[in-house]
């Protein structure tokens, strides 16, 4: 891996992108990730999608060396992907990519500083870190004006991030600013260190609670943002945000 200032680091990335129902997107994402300058992976799971990715991934990328794709034989989840990738990375560095293009791969060489110089084993890109957290309220505000403005019903969901944020805090002592992110990049090292068990989207709060009960510090940087409508593919419910505060108080409880 080559950072842009000229260093050589002999670390490999693997990018794992759990897919579901995302043929109007994976093809735009996967190209954004390609084009990122770092020796890197891509393992793609797709999670039984029935809209037709499932048919273009295995037509235009089966052939390419540089990705991998793993199929679900059923719709299980977003985390159970996730946990299907990490049996199969080779890579000495892990980032979570999600597929709907909210999260901007040009920035990975922002998430893998801090692990490559040493400064961290688990960074998390933050929409809300520092000064971002004002843009995510301004943008939201211009997004309900312009789109549709229902929109304005899913401030729900920015209020339920900083929930999780608060009771981060109360059970394990950690102050983050966006436990919810889709951008968790970690040494591959600590995976071998804990258990995974989530199916859905509560892989992000399982991960929080047990690498921080194993004592690893979280370093987080700021990230642009760029949600697409709540009511176009949106999969996370408000169900989810239940099972996130359950995931965490039980993971606080048992290992």
């Amino acid at each position: 891996m080559e950072r842009d200032d000229g260093i050589k680091n002999f670390m490999k990335l693997s990018v794992i992108i759990p897919v579901y129902n995302e043929k109007s997107t994976i093809e735009t994402l996967v190209m954004k990730v390609l084009k990122v300058n770092v020796d890197k992976e891509v393992v793609i799971v797709d999670d039984f999608s029935t809209d037709g990715t499932r048919e273009l991934l295995r037509s235009k990328y089966e052939q390419n060396g540089n990705i991998r794709i793993l199929y679900h034989d059923r719709n299980i989840g977003k985390g159970f992907a996730i946990r299907t990738a990490l049996d199969h990375v080779k890579g000495d560095i892990v980032l979570i990519q999600d597929a709907d293009l909210e999260y901007d791969p040009e920035e990975y060489h922002k998430l893998l500083d801090p692990i490559i110089n040493g400064k961290a084993k688990i960074v998390y890109g933050s929409r809300f870190y520092k000064g971002n957290l004002m843009k995510f309220i301004t943008d939201w505000i211009v997004r309900c004006l312009k789109t549709h403005p229902y929109e304005i019903l899913y401030i729900g969901n920015f209020i339920g991030i900083q929930v999780l944020n608060l009771l981060v805090y109360i059970l394990y002592h950690v102050k983050i600013t966006d436990e919810a992110t889709c951008y968790k990049v970690f040494d591959k090292s600590v995976i071998k260190d804990i258990t995974l068990k989530c199916k859905r989207f509560e892989f992000c709060p399982e991960f929080t609670a047990k690498v921080l009960k194993k004592g690893y510090k979280i370093y987080e940087v700021p990230i642009s943002y760029s949600p697409r409508p709540n009511l176009v593919g949106k999969k996370i419910t408000w169900r989810d945000g239940f099972w996130a505060i359950y995931t965490l108080v039980k993971y606080r409880i048992i290992n």
